[in-house]
């Protein structure tokens, strides 16, 4: 009886033990899902493509730490050269955008649309998202038909811009 005292000790030690290193091992066979990709950089914009003369495509693309606007023209560039205006935005408006993007306008990505923006000459506007990683997800659609999660999104982009401040030099 005395020897199976000192057994059952050990035998238990032994069981435990051969449980941990299965259990370690099998967690390295386990593959960790991919961290999901952060937002890095958002794009909107509205071009005319059959406006002959003057400004008719703008776009603002914002991220962290930064807004930048900018006026383009297909026409005489020597008359027309390309404005852009930089702004400095807060962190916190970046971090604000980016919970609208993920919760409201991401949605609006995987919905298929079955028109043609800008094949009958209309103006356009488009939406771009880019992440970490590389990639990219976006629409185009009609010019005033903005799905209103896009809409949204226009808006803030629109206050963070008469909050932001200039940047010298631009």
């Amino acid at each position: 009886m005395h020897t199976l005292r000192v057994v059952q000790p050990i035998w238990v030690l032994g069981f435990l033990g051969a449980m941990i290193l299965g259990t370690v091992s099998a967690q390295e066979g386990v593959e960790k899902p991919a961290p999901q990709p952060r937002i890095v950089r958002v794009r909107v914009g509205n071009s005319c493509g059959w406006c002959t003369e003057g400004y008719h495509d703008i776009e603002t693309i914002v991220q962290p730490g930064r807004m930048v606007i900018v006026n383009r023209s297909d026409s005489d560039k020597q008359k027309y050269p390309d404005l852009t205006q930089e702004y400095t935005i807060t962190e916190r408006n970046w971090r604000d955008l980016q919970r609208l993007i993920e919760a409201k306008v991401l949605p609006v990505f995987a919905n298929t649309f079955t028109n043609c923006p800008g094949c009958a000459d209309e103006p356009i506007a488009w939406v771009e998202v880019q992440f970490n990683d590389g990639t990219k997800k976006s629409i185009i659609y009609l010019a005033g038909e903005d799905p209103e999660p896009v809409i949204a999104l226009r808006q803030k982009i629109s206050a963070i811009r008469v909050k932001a401040k200039p940047r010298q030099g631009t």
